[in-house]
């Protein structure tokens, strides 16, 4: 379990999928993501099974210290030890705890997991060019903007933009 203040990690296990679907369903919380959706809880256990079993990442539920109370989800993707780094993602699927500060606390969570526990050197996020609340998120934990990817992805019906954010451990670790 990886823990903060007031927020802790733990591996996604089957009882956290119908949060998970009710976060990626949500329109306000998908707006941010690029996922397919909608999702069902059939596919999310059958792609919970497989990414379970992964080497290359690890996919964590966000609960409240004082309650046990999932709000979100966090985790790194193509996780690479030969280069030592890793794609982090986040969300707060539960909208109650939007703009509350625990965003960064789940940041910081990651970047310590990957940078202390992983032995990572780089760890990177992909953040849509509209989405200034994720980059100022980034940026208040030392991210940077490495470089800004036009007409990326096809995502919601339309290409968007993105830019790749990255921190690097010696810069985290000052």
């Amino acid at each position: 379990m990886l823990k903060n203040k007031n927020v802790y990690l733990r591996l996604m296990e089957e009882r956290d999928i119908p949060y998970k679907v009710k976060w990626i369903n949500d329109p306000d919380v998908s707006a941010t993501l690029n996922f397919d959706f909608p999702i069902s809880e059939i596919a999310t256990k059958q792609w919970l099974n497989k990414a379970s079993s992964s080497q290359t990442r690890k996919d964590f539920i966000v609960c409240l210290n004082k309650n046990d109370l999932q709000i979100g989800y966090a985790g790194l993707l193509n996780i690479d030890i030969k280069n030592r780094k890793a794609e982090s993602y986040m969300g707060i699927g539960d909208k109650a705890w939007w703009g509350k500060g625990i965003g960064k606390e789940i940041r910081i969570v990651i970047l310590e997991y990957g940078f202390r526990e992983l032995a990572l050197n780089k760890i990177y996020s992909y953040v849509w060019v509209e989405n200034n609340k994720m980059i100022k998120l980034n940026k208040d934990v030392g991210f940077k903007i490495e470089g800004h990817l036009k007409k990326d992805v096809f995502s919601h019906g339309v290409y968007r933009d993105r830019y790749v954010m990255s921190i690097l451990k010696e810069d985290y670790l000052k």
